[in-house]
C-alpha cells in the first residue's frame, strides 16, 4: 500500500516537472520570442523527453549557441532544393531569421550565413523537422496548424525569391526539386497535426 502510495507520488511529481517544461515552450512559442530563446525552451524539453535527437543535433554540429538556426533549416533546405541558394533566396532567410532575433554578429546568423554557402547533409533537415514537431506538438491543434502553416508560409516566400529570377527575357518558376521539397514539408509538418499529436 505504502510503495503504492509512493509510486503514484513519484509519478506526480514526475508529470509536474514535464508539465513545467511544456508550459515554458509554449509561452515562448506563443510571445513570438525571439528563436534562440524558443531553442533553448525546446533544448531542455527535448534533454527530459528525448534526449537521442538532442544528441544528434550535437553531433550534427550544433550547441546551445547555434541551436536557434535549426529552426530556420526548412528554409534553408528550399533554398538549396535545385542545388545552389540565389542571392534573393539568401536574403529572404536572413531578413525571416532576422524578424526572430537571428540578427548580424550572433552565432545562429553564422550557421546561416555557414548553411546558405555549404548545404547542410540531409540528416540535419531531418533532425529539424523532428524538433519543430516537437515543440508544436505541446500547442492546441488549431494553434499547431497556424504555426505549421506560418512555417510553410515563409518556405513558399523563400521559393518565391527563386522564381522571380529573369535571364535571356525569360522569367523561370519554381523547379521541380523546390516543388518537392515544399511538399515533403507540408507532409511531414502536417503530421504533427494529425490526432496523434493531439
Amino acid at each position: 500500500m505504502l510503495k503504492d502510495l509512493l509510486r503514484e507520488r513519484e509519478r506526480g511529481f514526475e508529470a509536474d516537472y514535464f508539465n513545467k517544461h511544456d508550459a515554458k515552450l509554449i509561452q515562448k512559442i506563443r510571445e513570438r520570442a525571439h528563436l534562440q530563446e524558443v531553442a533553448a525552451a525546446l533544448a531542455e524539453k527535448l534533454r527530459v523527453d528525448d534526449p537521442d535527437l538532442l544528441q544528434r543535433v550535437v553531433k550534427l554540429g550544433l550547441t546551445r549557441e547555434t541551436g536557434a538556426a535549426i529552426l530556420m533549416a526548412p528554409l534553408i533546405q528550399v533554398a538549396w532544393a535545385d542545388g545552389d541558394v540565389t542571392d534573393r533566396e539568401r536574403a529572404i532567410v536572413l531578413e525571416l531569421g532576422g524578424a526572430r532575433g537571428i540578427v548580424t554578429g550572433t552565432p545562429p546568423h553564422a550557421q546561416l550565413l555557414a548553411w546558405l554557402q555549404e548545404c547542410p547533409r540531409p540528416e540535419l533537415f531531418d533532425a529539424a523537422i523532428e524538433i519543430i514537431n516537437v515543440g508544436f506538438a505541446v500547442l492546441p491543434a488549431a494553434e499547431r496548424a497556424e504555426r505549421v502553416r506560418a512555417l510553410l508560409d515563409a518556405c513558399e516566400r523563400v521559393a518565391e525569391a527563386a522564381r522571380g529570377v529573369t535571364m535571356f527575357g525569360l522569367r523561370f518558376s519554381a523547379s521541380s526539386a523546390e516543388a518537392a521539397v515544399l511538399e515533403t514539408l507540408r507532409r511531414k509538418l502536417h503530421a504533427s497535426t494529425s490526432p496523434l499529436f493531439s
